[in-house]
């Protein structure tokens, strides 16, 4: 009988056949080093166990007591289903595989891993393992004692245990929605090094990339893009009659007894309103689903009931949809709501972290009202606790896997279940856009960067859309698997196009991938200043030549990405898409914080301005202005507002359902008067009286022209703005949103 070697840690008693496996295993008990996986709360003592579990995320897997298996068409799947021995037949094959991805950049730190990590024997020299349906044993190929690990499989794994390291949450209810950057914290001077690696590799190997022609680029002019292939859709809003159920038998009338009850501590006079009769609020639910939900799906419609949701999570989706009904009346006690809504949830026990998964998409609904819709202090108050609703969905989400009726088939609990992870990962991703969007739109800091994006794009529309699980289960069988978000962000920086399968949400979270890249290498400019870089100390990084070129490299990625919009089928998400396009080029070379000041615009953020803070805008647009960079930005914004308003039909801002298309065009139009107005600065005096007045469309068509043709003629032209200010004015007018109504007070100042 060979000599067996206990463990003496009291309480364990665990016999191995080799000191150097009771010697490893060890480590469980005091642990030298704590590994953490960059894709799920996985941690280990190890380093070569670490980068076996990262292997597996690598082929679709998630991790153990998850219900995670490996993607279908895996010839390794029998020897990888030990991974998950909470497996059953029944479990959707990429229903929890979803929850998180391997990235280039983990691949990059093992390759770096220098010899001083601490040395392990290699894992092929462990024991074989067999799994039977009793779970893990060990064989010797002699008769020797049997080890049982449990739930575990203590040698390949050695997870830490101990509660200091790892808090005792159940993988299978509580997630993450972000990666927490608290565990690694990158050198933020390289931190989107990652990014540009390999990307003149990627552009010169013929079988790597197709060879295509952006739309962007069919006109020869260096630097400057044409518009993109397709018809600008008529931005119309979709406006339906209320519905006229009668309120004593529709479930309608259930719903108002439960919103009352819930915003019971609101006034008596927005309780009584008619905003609350049940023929408006079946009228506003269905605008929100007809209008906005387009935009952002994050809720799954087909198993959301207005009458068991929550009634926090209905008051969000009714006051939203309301914004487009006819009734100011009902606007006005939509913000009424808003003054109370967040600070009532704030106080229910499904908002302690982990939040439930309806309270943080409620949140993050309300934030979108609040930010782009209601009034100017909704509008700072949504920017003051977006921080606090990220750090909430890093804190984890609580899933109710446990809640479905005990009846029920493997199909409907694998949906259910599924629907919740997809459901989780898309406001994870509406998260992301806010924040991205918003650094560039409103001047806000970006909070988020796309390394803490680690999963999988939203499934096909029609994948989220099935309404029975037999459904959704033939459709998962045919579906293709969504790639996951930072790889095919990594690609489309190398200028391969965007994979035909992502759906229309998916594309629209990439163009805010790029915004996201944008907002944060512009923030290392302009703290470096770019000292440091190209010397010494970067010699051995051959990936700063890229990054030291971003803006070229992420313009030709916007240029690559516009296909996206060349789409047989419309789609309400893409034609948000357009004026963001537009002013994701714009984003890359302007301040819009600095042309606001200079236009005397009330301040973004609402601080107060100094005559010193308008001096020094004053001073950075004039340099702006006389860059090469400041017709790029120009070019783009000349195109927006020629798609959006010189269409042929009358545009109107008010009845207009992409939120943010008029307030992209009034940005559009700050920047080209304050490219002419640093112009006129510049001009001769003695040209005053030979200046000559042009119709906005004259400015418009001369303009692109003049650009294209990179004639000096340009800053002549650029100073005639006021038609075209006048233009967009009266396109503004009578919108609701507090900040387009100062807006259109702000152009007309600049016109007189």
């Amino acid at each position: 009988m060979p000599k067996e070697h206990s463990c003496t840690e009291p309480g364990c008693g665990k016999k191995f056949l080799r000191a150097e496996h009771l010697s490893r295993h060890r480590l469980n008990h005091q642990p030298k080093q704590i590994f953490q996986c960059a894709a799920c709360p996985k941690r280990f003592v190890r380093k070569d166990l670490l980068r076996r579990h990262e292997r597996r995320h690598e082929k679709g897997m998630w991790f153990r007591n998850s219900g995670g298996v490996v993607a279908e068409g895996d010839n390794d799947t029998a020897s990888l289903l030990h991974d998950s021995t909470s497996y059953t037949q029944e479990s959707p094959q990429r229903a929890l595989e979803s929850t998180a991805m391997f990235t280039d950049r983990e691949q990059e730190d093992d390759v770096r891993m220098s010899d001083e990590s601490v040395k392990m024997l290699p894992y092929e020299q462990e024991p074989a393992e067999t799994y039977g349906e009793q779970g893990p044993t060990q064989t010797y190929g002699e008769q020797e004692p049997t080890e049982t690990y449990g739930q575990m499989d203590e040698i390949e794994n050695m997870q830490v245990n101990n509660t200091d390291f790892l808090p005792a949450l159940p993988d299978q209810e509580v997630t993450s929605l972000f990666f927490d950057p608290s565990i690694t914290i990158p050198d933020p001077a390289l931190d989107f090094e990652w990014l540009f690696d390999n990307l003149s590799a990627d552009l010169n190997n013929p079988g790597g990339m197709p060879s295509v022609v952006s739309p962007q680029s069919s006109v020869s002019l260096p630097g400057i893009s044409p518009p993109a292939f397709g018809a600008v859709q008529s931005p119309v809003r979709i406006r339906h009659s209320i519905s006229s159920q009668s309120s004593g038998s529709s479930p309608w009338a259930e719903v108002r007894t439960n919103l009352l009850k819930a915003l019971n501590s609101l006034t008596q006079d927005v309780l009584m309103s008619s905003f609350f009769y049940p023929n408006n609020l079946a009228g506003f639910w269905d605008l929100y689903f007809e209008n906005y939900h387009p935009h952002f799906p994050i809720l799954h419609k087909p198993t959301l009931d207005p009458v068991s949701a929550s009634p926090l999570q209905v008051a969000a989706i009714v006051t939203l949809g309301s914004t487009l009904s006819g009734d100011a009346g009902h606007f006005d006690v939509a913000n009424k709501i808003h003054d109370s809504l967040r600070y009532i949830i704030f106080g229910t026990p499904d908002f302690d972290p982990p939040a439930s998964l309806w309270c943080v998409q409620t949140l993050l609904i309300i934030q979108a009202h609040e930010k782009m819709f209601s009034t100017r202090k909704h509008h700072q108050l949504a920017h003051i606790f977006h921080g606090a609703i990220i750090t909430l969905m890093k804190r984890g989400v609580a899933y109710q896997h446990t809640t479905h009726a005990p009846g029920s088939t493997a199909t409907e609990r694998s949906w259910h279940q599924w629907v919740e992870i997809q459901a989780s990962n898309r406001t994870a991703f509406f998260g992301f856009v806010m924040d991205a969007q918003h650094t560039f739109m409103f001047g806000h800091t970006c909070i988020l960067s796309v390394h803490d994006v680690r999963l999988p794009l939203p499934c096909a529309d029609v994948l989220w859309e099935c309404s029975r699980p037999e459904e959704w289960d033939r459709m998962m069988r045919k579906t293709p698997e969504s790639p996951g978000f930072l790889p095919v962000l990594k690609r489309l920086l190398a200028r391969t196009p965007i994979p035909p399968h992502c759906s229309a949400f998916s594309r629209l979270i990439l163009l805010h991938g790029l915004f996201s890249v944008t907002a944060h290498l512009k923030a290392r400019d302009s703290v470096t200043l770019g000292v440091g870089r190209g010397g010494p100390s970067t010699a051995n990084s051959p990936r700063l030549d890229a990054i030291d070129t971003w803006k070229e490299t992420v313009e030709r990625a916007m240029d690559i990405w516009s296909f996206s919009l060349v789409s047989r089928s419309s789609s309400l998400a893409l034609e948000a898409s357009r004026p963001l396009h537009r002013m994701a080029y714009a984003a890359i070379y302007t301040d819009i914080n600095d042309i606001h000041i200079l236009a005397g615009a009330p301040s973004l953020l609402g601080s107060m301005l100094s005559a010193t803070d308008r001096m020094r805008a004053t001073a950075r647009v004039r340099a702006w202005s006389q860059s090469h960079d400041s017709k790029k930005a120009l070019y783009h914004c000349l195109l927006l507002i020629q798609e959006t308003i010189f269409t042929g039909q009358l545009y109107s801002a008010a009845s207009d359902n992409i939120a943010l298309r008029p307030w992209s065009i009034y940005h559009a139009a700050l920047i080209l008067w304050a490219y002419g107005a640093m112009a006129r600065e510049r001009s001769n005096p003695q040209h005053e009286q030979q200046r000559i007045s042009y119709s906005a469309e004259e400015y418009l068509v001369r303009m692109l022209m003049l650009l294209r043709n990179e004639s000096d003629q340009v800053d002549v032209i650029a100073q005639e703005t006021s038609e075209l200010l006048l233009a967009v004015r009266e396109s503004l007018e009578g919108c609701r949103w507090e900040l387009l109504q100062e807006a259109w007070e702000t152009l007309g100042r600049l016109i007189k």
